[in-house]
C-alpha cells in the first residue's frame, strides 16, 4: 500500500524545524523512518507533512557538559555503545546500547 499525500521539507537545523513543527500541527519528524515510513504504507499515520531532521549535525553527538552527560538525538546506538566517553561516565548505558538495535551488515 502506499502512503496518503504528504508534503517533504528538509530542516537545515535544529531551530527551523522547531519553527516548522510549530507552522503545522500535523507533521512528523523524520529523521531514520525506521518505524514511521511503514505506519505510512498502512495508513497508521497519516502526517501532512514530513520534517527531516536527518542531516542536522547540531543534534548529533556525545559530550560532557556541566558535568553531565550529553547525547544528541541523531547519535545511533553504536555510537553510544562505542563511546569511551560513555563507557567512563555510564557504562550501563553503553552496554544496553550494544544490546539495541540491528546491527547494519555490509
Amino acid at each position: 500500500m502506499y502512503p496518503a499525500n504528504f508534503d517533504y521539507v528538509r530542516a537545515s537545523s535544529a531551530q527551523e524545524a522547531v519553527d516548522l513543527l510549530a507552522k503545522n500541527a500535523d507533521a512528523k519528524l523524520l529523521a531514520g523512518g525506521h518505524s514511521l515510513i511503514p505506519m505510512m504504507k498502512l495508513r497508521l499515520a497519516q502526517p501532512a507533512q514530513l520534517i527531516d531532521i536527518g542531516r542536522i549535525d547540531e543534534i548529533r553527538g556525545i559530550c560532557e557538559k556541566d558535568g553531565a552527560l550529553r547525547i544528541g538525538s541523531l547519535t545511533t546506538h553504536d555510537q553510544i555503545a562505542n563511546s569511551d566517553l560513555v563507557r567512563t561516565k555510564c557504562s550501563i548505558l553503553a552496554g544496553a546500547a550494544n544490546k539495541s538495535g540491528d546491527p547494519q551488515e555490509s
